[in-house]
């Protein structure tokens, strides 16, 4: 694995991989932009060492072997005097998205061409072959950030498909993936490739029964998932009536959001990074405790003395969880 790192302002383009101690590349689907954090090597009392100048603002690119996988701009710089590094985190364009808002009336236009719109306004590129989601629209983006407008887009695509998707910046352009698109040829096994899987479960913020009140407190309805009432106990929570409102969820609908059931959470670490294994895609999994396909909620891939790592957070499509023993 050999990666490069440039890093261009006003004064040109240079390499500065051979500077860098240590580079990771992350992303979240609970954050717009995937973003880089790097330290380099920096010592201003050797005045035989040369020391880089790399300002809040300029661009930085990241390429693995020659895939290329992020540009984007330093938005952070750090230097504490007891070290020698300077710390820098750099996001991708996707953050002007989530830090620009805007108000705009989409009058019966598919979710596709609003997406473009809302890319348009800001000046951000979107992919050529950009998923076409047929769905058409009618709403007011009344101070959303972009990053909002494109959660209503899709959850109306959502509703309207019954399918998920999920915005991704790829190679210096917005795309739409549906959410969870298995990456093919990859498997993730104790075999090859993981160092090691954790798998966690949950039941202190379960609720699996709701009342639903009125104004006087009278019982109008109750709502629960009777297996787990059956396996845990009650567990309870009360909605209270609301006057129905247009463009909101009914009342059924808002406390049956109210009921969770048993909560997992499940990650892996891989000594084998992929740089193909990012938020918004699934992989497949054979490992003596999780085995099936499993959604990137976040992963964290980690450069370092030639070694790819990578930490991945994962939500469960199919699957099956075996104790060490091998007993389901």
């Amino acid at each position: 694995m050999k990666f490069t790192c440039t890093y261009t302002d006003q004064n040109g383009t240079q390499e500065i991989g051979d500077f860098i101690t240590k580079i990771t590349w992350s992303g979240d689907e609970s954050q717009a932009a995937r973003k880089i954090e790097f330290s380099v090597a920096y010592n201003p009392k050797d005045g035989g060492f040369t020391n880089l100048s790399i300002n809040v603002g300029g661009r930085v690119g990241l390429t693995v072997d020659t895939f290329p996988i992020f540009s984007g701009r330093i938005f952070y710089r750090k230097r504490s005097t007891d070290t020698f590094t300077f710390d820098f985190t750099a996001y991708d364009d996707a953050i002007y998205l989530a830090k620009s808002k805007i108000y705009k009336l989409f009058d019966k236009v598919s979710v596709t061409d609003a997406i473009k719109q809302i890319c348009n306004e800001i000046g951000i590129q979107t992919a050529d072959d950009i998923l076409n989601i047929p769905t058409v629209v009618t709403f007011v983006a009344d101070g959303m950030t972009c990053t909002e407008a494109f959660e209503k887009l899709l959850s109306l695509a959502k509703a309207d498909l019954k399918k998920k998707y999920a915005v991704v910046f790829i190679n210096g352009a917005i795309n739409i993936v549906e959410r969870g698109t298995l990456i093919e040829n990859y498997v993730a096994s104790n075999d090859t490739n993981v160092e090691k899987t954790d798998h966690s479960e949950s039941i202190e913020d379960m609720v699996n029964r709701v009342k639903l009140v009125d104004e006087k407190g009278n019982v109008q309805a109750v709502i629960g998932n009777d297996n787990d009432v059956k396996q845990y106990g009650v567990l309870q929570d009360i909605y209270k009536l609301q006057p129905t409102r247009d463009g909101q969820p009914d009342n059924m609908t808002q406390a049956k959001a109210l009921l969770k059931s048993v909560a997992t959470e499940s990650s892996l670490t891989s000594n084998y990074g992929n740089v193909q294994c990012i938020t918004g895609y699934s992989i497949t999994v054979q490992e003596e405790q999780l085995k099936g396909n499993f959604y990137i909620k976040a992963d964290r891939h980690t450069f370092e003395n030639n070694n790819h790592t990578m930490q991945l957070t994962l939500e469960y499509i199919e699957w099956t969880v075996t104790n060490v023993e091998g007993n389901k």
